[in-house]
């Protein structure tokens, strides 16, 4: 009889949320906390980024949840297409808490139409920038301080109005801090822009794999796998985190109508797997890269394949390609700051997230 109840899965493929069951980046999110957390924090703004599916929103969570649980920490999560310092300046007065220190101080903010207008105000804000600033202002005189969190940031007018008055606030010396996600291309289009000097001053911190032996150690417990097997199906994910919960979904699922894992079809499991990274992740990804970024991977994979091996020499790639070394070395940064390939090796390229091989084969079938 199966051990597993397919309505109790931990793993899962939805996005946006910190899963059930998942791995913690312990040295990435402690750095980050503590770096807010410490007297004068060295970063007041950091990015997050890392390739489509390698768990920048879990993280982002993770340490938002963190900090949130401390006495004298606020944490508010906006939506990148919002209004930013409107929409910031509303979640604040609608904790209850927060709204009562200021009411106490006497702040009108009915401009905004939050709350009602105070007579005998001791301020009155005249736009979301000036209630804003009353607000931090009352904050620290309360000894709170402010985290906000934005996933997937984009470049735009409203994010440059943000970082400007962010600058503003933090030379008043309000304790407002900033922890943001998105994919490298859009942070760089952010901190390209040298006149937002608080965004073009945050620490960039990129993700890496998670870890093997971890992983191992999670596939082994939860899915009462032996160490062979999880060992196996943890160094399939490449330490990719949507691979990660997508093989636990898929393994925790077969195991639901299978005595053991010997009874499991391994070869359905794995179709599934791949068919899925593509559907969440692989066909966006392919579909954000530029042809020749597209002819570079098809010219390494035709080269993996047909030596049967991990990586492959950077010249033979060039050559494939009859392509300069100066031109090459362009691309080469690209795949690798996309997350898609890495370069551990000197003088080879590998690929770096799980069965993307495959999926490339099986597009040009």
């Amino acid at each position: 009889m199966a051990k597993f109840n397919i309505l109790d899965n931990p793993y899962t493929l939805q996005f946006s949320f910190i899963p059930p069951q998942f791995i913690e980046r312990t040295m990435a999110t402690n750095d980050i906390v503590n770096n807010f957390i410490m007297k004068t924090p060295t970063y007041r703004g950091i990015f997050i980024t890392g390739v489509r599916g390698s768990g920048k929103t879990v993280i982002l969570g993770d340490i938002r949840n963190r900090i949130n649980a401390l006495d004298e920490w606020i944490t508010i999560d906006l939506n990148p297409e919002s209004n930013l310092i409107d929409s910031l300046a509303r979640q604040l007065y609608l904790l209850p808490e927060i709204k009562a220190i200021f009411i106490k101080a006497k702040l009108d903010f009915s401009v905004l139409g939050i709350g009602v207008q105070i007579e005998n105000a001791n301020l009155v804000a005249s736009n979301e920038e000036d209630a804003l600033k009353m607000m931090l202002e009352a904050l620290k005189k309360s000894g709170k301080k402010l985290l906000v969190t934005i996933d997937e940031v984009t470049y735009g007018n409203d994010v440059a109005r943000f970082s400007h008055a962010l600058s503003s606030y933090a030379g008043a010396n309000y304790d407002i801090y900033v922890l943001m996600t998105g994919l490298l291309e859009n942070i760089k289009k952010i901190k390209n822009e040298k006149s937002l000097t608080f965004l073009y001053r945050a620490q960039l911190k990129e993700l890496d794999e998670l870890n093997i032996t971890a992983i191992c150690a999670d596939y082994e417990r939860v899915l009462k796998l032996s160490r062979e097997k999880a060992m196996e199906l943890a160094k399939y994910t490449r330490g990719y985190s949507l691979a990660f919960q997508t093989i636990g979904y898929y393994t925790w699922k077969a195991l639901c109508t299978s005595e053991n894992e010997n009874d499991v079809n391994w070869e359905d499991v794995y179709q599934q797997v791949d068919i899925t990274l593509s559907e969440l992740a692989y066909e966006k990804i392919w579909d954000e890269l530029s042809e020749l970024d597209k002819k570079v991977i098809i010219a390494m994979n035709d080269l993996l394949r047909e030596s049967d091996s991990n990586s492959v020499k950077i010249d033979e790639i060039r050559a494939a390609l009859n392509m300069t070394s100066n031109t090459f070395t362009t691309y080469r940064k690209r795949l690798i700051e996309s997350g898609i390939v890495g370069a551990k090796q000197y003088g080879h390229l590998s690929f770096r997230l799980p069965r993307f091989e495959n999926f490339v084969e099986m597009r040009f079938e």
